[in-house]
C-alpha cells in the first residue's frame, strides 16, 4: 500500500437530557480514540474500511499498524476465510507493563458500521456512532445529528455534545510519510512532527513501522512525565519504598527504555527528520522532576510515639492492611 492518511481523534461524548435540571449529574460521558483505517489495493480502489476505538492512543495506532501490515501481506482481511484472529493481533499489541498497570484498557473494531471484535469494556454508545456514521456514507459529521434522531424515535428527547481534537496526522504518498504530534496536558502541549523516507531508492516506505514510531512517542511522551512526577514522589516519600508505585515506576522506566528502541529500529530504517526536534524522554522525564520539585510537598510526619499509641489487632499478619 503506497499511500494513507488519517488522524487519531480524542473524543468525548456528553449525553444529556435537556429537561434535566442538573446537567452535570444527569449527563452521560463517553471518551474514546478513534483512528479511520481505508485500506487500498494496489490500483488505489478503495477495498475495506476499518474503524479502531480504543482506551489509550498508542494502542489504538499499533491496532491500526497491524491491520496496515496484515492487509499489504495477505491481502483483503474482512472476508476471509478462516477469519483473521483480531483477538491474536490484540493480545500482540498489549505489552507487559500494560497488563499490569493498565486495567482500563480497551479496544473496538468496526467494519460496516458493526463491531466486529472488542476487547475490555467500553461504553456503548459508541457502537451506535459507528451504526450512523456507516449510514452516512462516512461523513461522521452526520453521525451524532442521526444518533440524536434515533434517541427520538425511541421515545429520548436526549442532546449530545461531541469535543474532538487531533492528537496524531499521518500522511504517507510517493515514498514519504509525515506524522504530526499534538499531546495536550494540563500544564503544556507538546507538538512536533517528523518526516520519514525510505533509506533504500526504489523501495516503498514501510507503513506500520512508521506508524508504531507514531504509536512510541505518544505513549512514551505520557509516560516519561508520569515517570518525572513518581520519581520525585519516591524521593521525597509521597510514594513509599517497595510499594506498587515504585515498582510501576521501575518497570515504567523499562518500558520507556524499550519505546526508545522502537524509534530506533524506525530511524535505522528511515531517513527521518524532525520539527522542530525530536522529544528526547529522558529529558522529558528530567523536566517532569523538576515540575514536581516546584509543586509537590513531602507528607506530614506522624508526630514521634505514634505508632506505640496506635491500636493494632494481633491477628493481622505483618504487611496486611488492617
Amino acid at each position: 500500500m503506497q499511500n494513507f492518511t488519517s488522524s487519531l481523534l480524542r473524543e468525548k461524548f456528553v449525553i444529556h437530557d435537556p429537561k434535566a435540571g442538573n446537567k452535570k449529574e444527569s449527563a452521560i460521558i463517553a471518551l474514546s480514540n478513534r483512528f479511520v483505517v481505508e485500506l487500498e489495493t494496489p490500483k488505489d480502489s478503495l477495498d475495506e474500511v476499518f474503524i479502531v476505538r480504543g482506551h489509550n492512543m498508542h494502542s489504538v495506532v499499533r491496532m491500526a499498524a497491524r491491520i496496515i501490515r496484515e492487509f499489504e501481506q495477505l491481502g483483503p482481511i474482512a472476508r476471509r476465510q478462516p477469519p483473521f484472529d483480531w483477538e491474536k493481533a490484540w493480545g500482540s499489541i498489549v505489552n507487559d507493563y500494560e497488563y499490569a498497570y493498565n486495567p482500563q484498557r480497551w479496544i473496538a473494531i468496526y467494519h460496516g458500521g458493526k463491531c466486529i471484535f472488542s476487547a475490555g469494556e467500553y461504553h456503548p454508545f459508541l457502537d451506535m456512532i459507528e451504526k450512523c456514521d456507516h449510514g452516512n456514507n462516512q461523513d461522521y459529521d452526520y453521525a451524532i445529528p442521526m444518533a440524536e434522531k434515533m434517541f427520538e424515535a425511541a421515545g429520548k428527547r436526549l442532546n449530545i455534545d461531541h469535543d474532538a481534537n487531533v492528537a496524531l496526522s499521518v500522511h504517507f504518498e510517493r515514498g514519504e510519510g509525515r506524522c504530526g504530534v499534538i499531546l495536550r496536558g494540563s500544564n503544556q502541549t507538546t507538538t512536533f512532527s517528523f518526516v520519514a523516507k525510505s533509506k533504500s531508492s526504489g523501495h516503498a516506505i514501510n507503513i506500520p513501522q512508521c506508524l508504531g514510531g507514531a504509536a512510541a512517542f505518544l505513549e512514551g511522551v505520557q509516560m516519561a512525565f508520569l515517570m518525572g512526577m513518581n520519581t520525585e514522589k519516591i524521593r521525597i516519600g509521597l510514594i513509599e519504598r517497595f510499594s506498587k508505585e515504585e515498582k510501576q515506576t521501575r518497570e515504567g522506566k523499562q518500558r520507556l527504555g524499550r519505546l526508545a528502541n522502537e524509534i530506533a529500529n524506525m530511524e535505522a530504517a528511515h531517513e527521518v527528520r524532525y520539527r522542530p526536534e525530536k522529544p528526547e524522554f529522558y529529558l522529558l522525564m528530567a523536566q517532569a522532576e523538576e515540575l514536581g520539585q516546584r509543586i509537590l510537598e513531602p507528607p506530614e510526619k506522624a508526630p514521634e510515639g505514634n505508632e506505640l499509641d496506635a491500636p493494632t489487632d494481633g491477628n493481622t499478619p505483618d504487611g496486611e492492611e488492617v
